[in-house]
């Protein structure tokens, strides 16, 4: 079971404050929880990727995963909280807005929710 922790949108630098608070309206919720996410695209329908939630908000969620085919501007299609032990599967259609490198050598990232 995940338990999810309410952090500030913010942290470092004042000018890096001032940024991520523009770019980020909502605050985020840090948790651990697996989503399936698979490419909205047809040429990547059989690809399949069960990643790792690492924050969420209504907006979007940021996941790290190891597998190469992701680019910004992608589309998804991510079923979150995803696994046979959760009650309700919710579907969103996302668009890949950021990649990240990671220091554990996976791959951050960042969708946001189209509405």
């Amino acid at each position: 079971m995940a338990t999810a922790v309410h952090t500030p949108a913010t942290s470092g630098s004042p000018a890096a404050n001032t940024d991520r608070q523009n770019a980020r309206k909502r605050a985020r919720l840090k948790v651990s929880l697996p989503a399936e996410v698979r490419p909205f695209d047809s040429r990547f329908a059989e690809i399949v990727d069960v990643a790792e939630v690492v924050d969420f908000t209504r907006d979007g969620l940021y996941f790290a995963t190891c597998m190469p085919h992701y680019f910004v501007g992608m589309r998804l299609l991510v079923t979150f909280p995803f696994g046979k032990k959760v009650s309700t599967h919710k579907k969103f259609l996302g668009s890949i807005v950021r990649l990240e490198n990671r220091p554990d050598g996976s791959v951050g990232i960042a969708v946001k929710f189209m509405l």
